[in-house]
């Protein structure tokens, strides 16, 4: 999805916010700016910054601790609301804060790397998250069309965009379909062949300094080309689940993914 174009709006109005909303990293600092308490040690009695890896949000319904309990009912109208089962399955975790009975929950680009639950406003590890230099491997793929990157930052060092004819669905019957059918089959594959190919050579030249990948594209056809691709096979680690919504992966579209690898999930709890 790409960032939204209300930013400006939203950024004055959490309330404005859609429940899982996107929003690229300026949006969401200036929403963070805007939200917090002046000054940040205030001293008002339900403040507090909430933050957990992806192990310890697994781990959170189960959890006995008190402070995570009242995280927990503060919280609730967001994640038994609409995307909320999606919040609790994040798999880079989640930063909340709070001042009174208004907050933020957060999904953020990439995975939250420590825990902790403080009775003061604290965005800064989030903070972190969103202006973090990582270095990111972007595969976009649907039938007839690839693109394979390496971000560091924002900033694609590696690019390689190609196609590769795939017929479209055949809806006669008979021996006909079936006749289609294999010869779509075999362009498939030999689009996933070329697809993988690229990836590990445009990969592991940085192997060792990949921090993530991320994919995007039609779900049926990643799904599919991640049963095929033994380099996304062993760096299955390193896949986030976040999924780019790049519906014609080209060489244009790069400075959208630029924009949306650092977008994070956003819920605004209101009474």
């Amino acid at each position: 999805m790409a960032q939204n174009s209300n930013a400006t709006i939203i950024a004055n109005s959490p309330s404005a916010l859609s429940p899982g909303q996107y929003l690229g990293p300026d949006a969401l600092l200036r929403l963070l700016s805007s939200t917090s308490p002046d000054p940040p040690d205030s001293g008002h009695e339900d403040i507090g910054t909430l933050c957990l890896t992806p192990g310890g949000l697994s781990r959170w319904p189960e959890a006995r601790d008190a402070a995570l309990r009242e995280w927990r009912s503060f919280l609730g109208p967001v994640l038994d609301g609409p995307g909320g089962d999606s919040l609790l399955k994040s798999d880079t975790g989640l930063v909340a804060l709070r001042v009174g009975d208004r907050g933020l929950a957060v999904a953020p680009p990439f995975p939250v790397k420590r825990e902790s639950a403080v009775e003061t406003w604290d965005a800064g590890h989030l903070q972190e998250l969103l202006v973090a230099e990582y270095t990111v491997g972007v595969v976009l793929l649907r039938l007839g069309r690839y693109m394979v990157a390496v971000f560091r930052g924002t900033q694609p060092v590696v690019t390689k965009t190609d196609t590769r004819y795939v017929k479209g669905k055949h809806h006669a019957g008979g021996t006909s379909q079936l006749r289609f059918k294999r010869i779509r089959e075999g362009q498939m594959r030999k689009l996933f062949d070329e697809a993988c190919q690229v990836v590990g050579s445009r990969f592991e030249p940085h192997d060792r300094e990949l921090d993530y990948i991320l994919l995007g594209g039609e779900k049926l056809t990643l799904n599919g080309f991640l049963k095929v691709c033994p380099y996304l096979q062993r760096r299955q680690d390193i896949i986030l689940d976040r999924r780019l919504n790049i519906r014609d992966p080209k060489r244009d579209t790069l400075d959208t993914v630029s924009g949306m690898l650092r977008q994070s999930r956003v819920w605004a709890v209101a009474p």
